[in-house]
């Protein structure tokens, strides 16, 4: 949950998070299908391709509940798969619970009241989150390891052959694990500079194990729609900070037995 700053036009690029939105009605621009005004209260999967903009105008209020990327399935039983590249009416999809949700937010006079608001609304969802499932372990496994994973060791771990493991694992999450893998790098580069402007974007390159700066420069372009530089000062506060943390306060559990396998940068 964040506190936001919009700029008038917001850019929508890859990501392996999903956001439930509360707020006032915003104009989403596509760059492949025509504009849609979102209801007030929605749900917005992950982002395999960057797809347009969001545009805000006047005094524009909103609450965001982000999600890490298997959060969906253990809070609700979602598939995050189900939510991918799309965006769906709340209520239709999480129950007519955050039609009161959306009337508390209303009535609360701060922020720090709309927090405890909402983490007393999904507090009894995470008491009950539902376990994971071999092919959402070892994308949690990517996850925390900035997408530095080898594909076959991930496929060994869950006993499937590779190609069964990349088609089970794009059903329950949405995308193949080589695409979840580089937007996780995509995410964590970008966290960096954010969280250390100072450094320089060839460190952070090398650090994140792109080939080179072109590398990292080419997959931005794809994944951001824009160059470096410039994406990290037009993504505004859409992406809050606090997923750059490895385990952030609201994180669920990690299970009992976590998966151990050998990283290298791919």
């Amino acid at each position: 949950m964040c506190r936001c700053w919009l700029r008038p036009a917001q850019h929508c690029v890859a990501r392996t998070y999903s956001v439930v939105r509360l707020c006032d009605r915003t104009l989403m621009d596509y760059s492949d299908r025509p504009s849609v005004l979102l209801p007030r209260i929605n749900v917005v999967g992950s982002v395999t391709l960057p797809y347009g903009s969001a545009h805000f105008a006047g005094r524009f209020l909103a609450f965001g509940v982000f999600l890490k990327p298997l959060a969906p399935w253990q809070l609700f039983s979602i598939p995050p798969a189900v939510l991918a590249n799309g965006s769906v009416e709340g209520e239709d999809i999480l129950g007519k619970g955050m039609r009161d949700l959306w009337l508390m937010l209303g009535e609360s006079t701060s922020f720090a009241e709309r927090i405890q608001v909402a983490e007393t609304y999904l507090l009894p969802f995470a008491r009950n989150a539902l376990a994971r499932t071999p092919i959402m372990k070892s994308a949690q496994h990517m996850f925390h390891h900035k997408g530095a994973t080898r594909i076959g060791e991930l496929a060994n771990y869950t006993a499937l052959s590779v190609r069964q493991y990349e088609r089970r694992f794009a059903e329950e999450t949405g995308m193949t694990p080589k695409l979840f893998a580089r937007i996780t790098r995509f995410q964590t580069a970008l966290d960096e500079k954010r969280m250390k402007p100072y450094r320089s974007w060839l460190s952070i390159a090398h650090e994140f194990g792109y080939f080179d700066q072109m590398h990292m420069v080419r997959d931005f372009q794809n994944l951001g729609g824009d160059a470096p530089s410039h994406l990290s000062e037009q993504i505004g506060d859409l992406r809050p900070w606090s997923l750059a943390s490895p385990m952030a306060l609201h994180d669920l559990p990690e299970p009992s037995q976590s998966i151990r396998l050998r990283s290298k940068a791919s």
